[in-house]
């Protein structure tokens, strides 16, 4: 089943960002140029001189973030891009950045959702149909669950179950059609506690996270003042509308998650996709 096809677009001008990249200490700059109709979102690398697809059958198995790419190369935490180009209704554009990574700024999707919209919109010629469940879609683990149903609109909820004191039980929800995406879900920042980033750095899988591009949680304290009482299970509703974009189409779903993560963003998208081919 669809929804009444929505219009394409692209960004009508330029844009660029630059930070330092967390897995390699290095600085990188995006871009995003403009693009032609059906093409889709893309993603260049220029030191590889490799471009792919913004989709599933790109997206790799990688923990903790999402990465596009193959065996030749790829680039890592694409989430926070997505969700800012999903957020302003862009089904076409050019990602073009010159490492193995976009950065984490702040650890939010604000800056790159103010980049995007700052670029402006130029309508293109064809249709963009959404997809439209036509039942419940599940994936379930041990203790974790994340459910796609049938809906009008997208919805995401989330419910977060964390041991750490400071972080505990919090619920968030957004509707895209009542709530402002700029307003309630791009500040919310990346988040870990002070053990984590630390196991991460011991183990060579971040060299440059901070308190600049993270949110830490310690023992008896943020590292910065938290925008709302539930900014990590906003932060999660972030990584799930990123993540959901992989499709290439808006999604009209409500989808419900419960201590879930990356990996359960790209599995329920592909079952999604599977429903959308089943006779």
């Amino acid at each position: 089943m669809t929804s009444a096809p929505l219009q394409r677009w692209t960004i009508a001008r330029p844009a660029e960002l630059s930070g330092l990249g967390v897995r390699t200490g290095r600085h990188i700059t995006v871009r995003f140029l403009p693009a032609e109709a059906y093409s889709g979102i893309t993603v260049t690398r220029t030191d590889l001189d490799m471009t792919w697809p913004v989709d599933l059958d790109h997206a790799l198995d990688v923990p903790n973030s999402t990465c596009i790419g193959d065996h030749s190369g790829m680039v890592a935490f694409v989430e926070h891009v997505l969700a800012a180009l999903w957020a302003a209704a862009i089904s076409d554009a050019q990602i073009v950045v010159d490492g193995p990574e976009i950065p984490l700024l702040d650890g939010s999707a604000l800056p790159w959702y103010g980049a995007v919209t700052a670029a402006g919109r130029r309508q293109l010629d064809g249709e963009w149909t959404p997809l439209k469940l036509t039942e419940p879609v599940f994936v379930l683990g041990d203790n974790t669950a994340l459910i796609a149903l049938p809906a009008e609109r997208l919805r995401l909820s989330y419910a977060l179950l964390h041991s750490h004191h400071m972080i505990g039980h919090q619920f968030a929800h957004f509707d895209a059609e009542c709530d402002s995406f700029a307003d309630d879900l791009a500040p919310a920042r990346t988040f870990a506690t002070g053990a984590e980033l630390e196991q991460l750095q011991q183990a060579g899988l971040i060299v440059a996270g901070s308190e600049e591009n993270c949110l830490i949680v310690y023992d008896d304290r943020y590292s910065s003042a938290l925008f709302a009482g539930n900014a990590m299970a906003r932060h999660k509703l972030v990584d799930m509308a990123g993540d959901l974009y992989l499709l290439g189409r808006r999604v009209h779903a409500h989808v419900l998650g419960y201590r879930t993560g990356h990996t359960d963003n790209r599995a329920l998208a592909h079952r999604i996709a599977e429903q959308q081919q089943a006779p």
